[in-house]
């Protein structure tokens, strides 16, 4: 059997923390006083913040840069107060330790900040699960890009071929195609992402199998 390896996001897949990004994006927009389309909303989701915020900026000719942009969502998202632990899906770490027990080694690849990523890992306790943490700040192109997938197969010298990806995003799944790696899509209950381009769709990580992934190489 050849090698295999894991790739998951994290938003939407570790942790059910989209509806709250949604939630504390809407008062940014209203202090922006700009009203966003769900398509135009959907467009950004599993990309980085500077991605979003270069989409809004041209869409809404909005005044302040990217970075004050940026500074704007910091600024909102630093007055949550974050409980990581009561939004980790229940069925998130099953599989992971049924990975690291069978010696499947995992990356966490996230276009989230590095803040809130070290927070999940902790809050969750999470890191011991994880050979490698990526975070798509780290690059020039973010998700739809492929780049921070490949990057997280040459860390753990693995052909690309031969890792699975786990997303929940039209943007995470078309960079995974990209890679030309296997991508599993999760399927939101509240928000309707477009999965299309998944190789197999489901509704919750308890329905990915181990012997199923192994099966496929």
């Amino acid at each position: 059997m050849k090698k295999l390896a894991v790739i998951f996001d994290m938003d939407g897949v570790i942790v059910d923390s989209e509806p709250i990004y949604r939630s504390l994006n809407e008062e940014i927009f209203k202090e922006l006083k700009i009203q966003v389309d769900e398509t135009t909303k959907l467009s950004f989701m599993g990309g980085t913040t500077k991605r979003k915020w270069t989409i809004l900026k041209e869409k809404f000719l909005l005044s302040q840069s990217v970075e004050e942009l940026i500074h704007l969502q910091n600024s909102i998202f630093s007055q949550k107060g974050w409980d990581f632990k009561q939004i980790l899906f229940s069925e998130a770490i099953p599989l992971l330790k049924s990975l690291k027990d069978q010696g499947i080694p995992t990356v966490l690849a996230t276009s989230s900040d590095k803040t809130r990523v070290q927070a999940v890992l902790d809050q969750c306790e999470l890191r011991s699960y994880f050979n490698e943490i990526v975070c798509g700040v780290d690059f020039e192109r973010g998700k739809p890009n492929p780049d921070i997938f490949l990057h997280a197969a040459e860390k753990l010298g693995i052909s690309a071929t031969n890792c699975v990806v786990i997303e929940d995003s039209y943007n995470g799944l078309t960079a995974a195609k990209r890679a030309n790696m296997y991508c599993i899509g999760v399927r939101h209950k509240l928000i309707n992402m477009d999965l299309s381009q998944a190789d197999r769709i489901v509704d919750s990580l308890s329905e990915v199998q181990v012997a199923e992934l192994k099966g496929l190489f």
